[in-house]
């Protein structure tokens, strides 16, 4: 039975391997992966100062990155070649051991078809792949509370004191990581009421609160200061219906939509199987998986009333483990439902469940295959800087339609940001994003230059998706920034770049459209409306 339990981690192991590692190095950085990589590129004392700005609560991530990047080029210095395999490796490596820790004690609580079901159904969620395989600190936020749930448990049948100190100090490793992942602690507080019964319950109840608590002290000075300092994304939601916050919740689990109601056949699976908490073999599972899964969600609630910007799926990531027990469940449930009055009941029972999670693979097979594209990771601005460094263009300064997006130039191309002409990159400030070159000064170095280089990626305005390439100089000319269009800088050539990035050289017309601080914006085209 042990080499059983070792065998299903094992197998695990090895199925998530695979699913973590197919495009792991595939697509570009997208934007918030740039800003980690620009975060690396820093000294020490640069990075240090990043606690004092809106990116306090990513440092404790970028720090254990810059760690990581310093010790793999020492180790294995082909990595340095490739970037996006190095800096998203750690992300990686910890999903894996999370899909294998999951799996393993699963083994030990639960049947063998339940362990592989939920390893299955949780490598199928889209979300899970895409912020496993990211740059960011989401997959190792996932890791400790798989981590943390498991040491729970142990909790639950072993009162020594070594339990209690390992799960405060992995509680505070996830809050300091993400600190809205804390509530994870009050669903293992639920579950010692609701899965534990008799007596028992009440000692690990105050044992998981008592050292809760101590983890959640540990880590509230670095809590504290990204509370005080961190803003969160830039984007408002005005109007935060229902339907939104679910539309933002299934998209963790699905890029395409099902007829499914709409939710995706790992949701429906999941709802399904919140029906093992009632009684029998896997109510104790069942309720765990219940409270993890819906009590970090319904904590969320009062945070967006509050910061409705914070409303974005990868802040609850560490929920999906517990969705996929659910979904694991409902596989269960179905194929139990389906075989309880025919005679050969184990056969009848394995095909369901069989066929339920062949469905599910190829209903997410698209998604899956989505998120590893360009579309799941934003454009790729390398064939562009390439681009910029030919000859003929190599002298010429370079205008990013967005600030944001400059941060890209950095990530990839350091030697090239200096050309920058209204963007400038923080190296050493308490912000990580590329700060707006003031009008004034970007307006008198523009009229210093006849030619430039405009690289633009999409934006929120209609008309500027992007979507259609090859993009025409009408939409370029509706979407260059203002201060080219101030200035009369219009497209003298479009050169061919792949990737969701326009390279177009822009040449200063003798007449200004209009005064500085009266950008002159014309009617959407036609053609571009119609796209």
């Amino acid at each position: 039975m042990a080499l059983g339990q070792r065998g299903l981690g094992l197998i695990s192991g090895l199925l998530a391997t695979a699913f973590l590692g197919w495009g792991l190095a595939r697509t570009a950085f997208w934007l918030d992966e740039g800003a980690t990589v620009v975060a690396t590129q820093r000294s020490w004392d640069d990075l240090w100062t990043l606690k004092d700005g809106p990116e306090a609560p990513l440092l404790p991530y970028y720090v254990l990155l810059k760690l990581f990047r310093s010790a793999a080029r020492a180790l294995a210095p082909f990595l340095s070649d490739h970037p996006e395999l190095l800096l998203r490796l750690p992300s990686a490596v910890v999903t894996v051991l999370a899909v294998w820790i999951l799996a393993a004690w699963l083994s030990r609580l639960t049947s063998a078809h339940l362990t592989v079901t939920t390893s299955v159904m949780l490598l199928l969620i889209s979300g899970f792949s895409r912020y496993g395989q990211e740059a960011r600190p989401y997959a190792l936020v996932a890791f400790l509370a798989v981590v943390a749930t498991v040491v729970w448990h142990t909790m639950t049948t072993d009162s020594r004191w070594r339990w209690s100190v390992l799960y405060a100090f992995t509680v505070s490793a996830m809050i300091v990581m993400h600190t809205l992942s804390a509530p994870l602690v009050g669903a293992h507080l639920l579950a010692s009421v609701i899965c534990l019964s008799g007596q028992g319950r009440w000692p690990v109840f105050w044992r998981t609160a008592v050292a809760g608590t101590v983890g959640a002290l540990l880590a509230s000075p670095l809590a504290l200061l990204s509370s005080s300092n961190g803003t969160g994304p830039t984007t408002v939601y005005d109007n935060i219906t229902p339907r939104y916050v679910l539309y933002i919740f299934t998209r963790l689990f699905t890029e395409n939509p099902t007829p499914l109601l709409g939710i995706g056949p790992v949701i429906l699976l999941a709802l399904i199987g919140l029906v093992q908490v009632r009684a029998g073999q896997y109510q104790f599972v069942a309720r765990l998986a219940a409270g993890w899964a819906l009590v970090p969600l319904v904590a969320m609630i009062p945070v967006l009333i509050v910061y409705p910007n914070l409303l974005l799926g990868r802040y609850v990531v560490f929920v999906l483990p517990a969705w996929a027990i659910l979904a694991g469940l409902g596989v269960t449930f179905l194929a139990d439902a389906v075989s309880r009055r025919v005679s050969q009941r184990q056969v009848v029972a394995a095909t369901v469940a069989v066929a339920l999670i062949l469905g599910t693979a190829v209903l997410q097979f698209e998604s899956l295959n989505k998120i590893r594209q360009s579309a799941g990771h934003g454009e790729d601005i390398r064939p562009a800087l390439e681009i910029a460094q030919r000859p003929e263009y190599r002298k010429l300064g370079i205008v990013v339609s967005t600030r944001f997006g400059s941060v890209m130039v950095g990530a990839y191309d350091r030697e090239q940001e200096d050309r920058l002409v209204s963007q400038r990159m923080q190296r050493d400030q308490n912000v990580i994003w590329p700060a707006a070159v003031p009008q004034k000064e970007a307006g008198r170095s523009l009229r210093g230059k006849q030619r430039v280089i405009l690289l633009q990626r999409a934006r929120p305005e209609e008309g500027c998706s992007q979507v259609v390439q090859p993009v025409t100089p009408a939409e370029i000319e509706y979407c260059k920034p203002p201060l080219l269009k101030r200035l009369n800088f219009q497209v003298e050539q479009i050169v061919s770049a792949e990737g969701g990035w326009v390279f177009a050289v822009m040449k200063r017309q003798r007449v200004e459209l209009a005064p500085l601080g009266q950008p002159r914006r014309n009617p959407i085209p036609a053609a571009i409306a119609a796209r």
